[in-house]
């Protein structure tokens, strides 16, 4: 399912398919969801999780992984092999009440970063923003609404674990929950910046309020 008007695209992370971005971007990637073995070229590197999702894993090319929800390639780019587990608290601030963690920063500025990001419960409040580049997210748990649009041009989708968003550079967006439980994501940033402080890391920075 896809929002074209502002660049928005849903998957199911059990359902097998690939989304890879246009010739007019910047950087490119590929996104693969579902049960998939996936051949990474040299010269290229691999974001991806575990089948119990409780790891996240990235390894650089020549090599094969077998991906059983989301995997991500990174063109042109190669991050040294690396685990880092799922579990535990966030531990940066982020707008409106949210906040994260870094799982893998961005080693130079510009570099890819895979976050961990936590959305409260009964949280209407995060504003409406922009990144300047890609995202590529899953839903780990909760539920939740993407909200994606313009003043009154806006879709609603149901966000539940499982679910792949990939937010093209410059779409307007946010989410919500509406249950006792929040909603916890992973996005993959296909560009970042770095910084390890509370108003300094690659979540707040790569985001735009509107």
């Amino acid at each position: 399912m896809s929002d074209r008007l502002f660049g928005v695209h849903y998957f199911d992370s059990q359902t097998v398919s690939t989304y890879e971005p246009g010739t007019d971007q910047l950087y490119f990637f590929q996104a693969f969801t579902g049960h998939q073995v996936i051949e990474v070229s040299k010269g290229d590197c691999i974001y991806y999780f575990s089948e119990d999702l409780k790891t996240a894993i990235v390894r650089k090319g020549p090599c094969q992984v077998v991906s059983f929800h989301l995997a991500t390639i990174v063109r042109g780019y190669m991050h040294p092999d690396a685990q880092y587990s799922l579990e535990g608290t966030t531990t940066l601030p982020y707008v409106n009440g949210c906040s994260t963690k870094q799982i893998f920063p961005p080693l130079r500025p510009g570099d890819p970063t895979l976050q961990y990001l936590k959305v409260p419960p009964h949280s209407k409040e995060q504003e409406h923003h922009i990144h300047s580049t890609y995202r590529v997210v899953l839903i780990l748990e909760g539920t939740g609404k993407s909200i994606v649009g313009l003043e009154n041009h806006n879709t609603v989708t149901v966000l539940k674990p499982g679910t792949v968003c990939v937010f093209e550079p410059m779409s307007p967006h946010h989410f919500e929950t509406d249950t006792d439980q929040p909603l916890i994501a992973v996005p993959l940033h296909i560009f970042s910046s770095v910084g390890p402080g509370e108003k300094n890391h690659p979540m707040f920075n790569g985001t735009i309020n509107i």
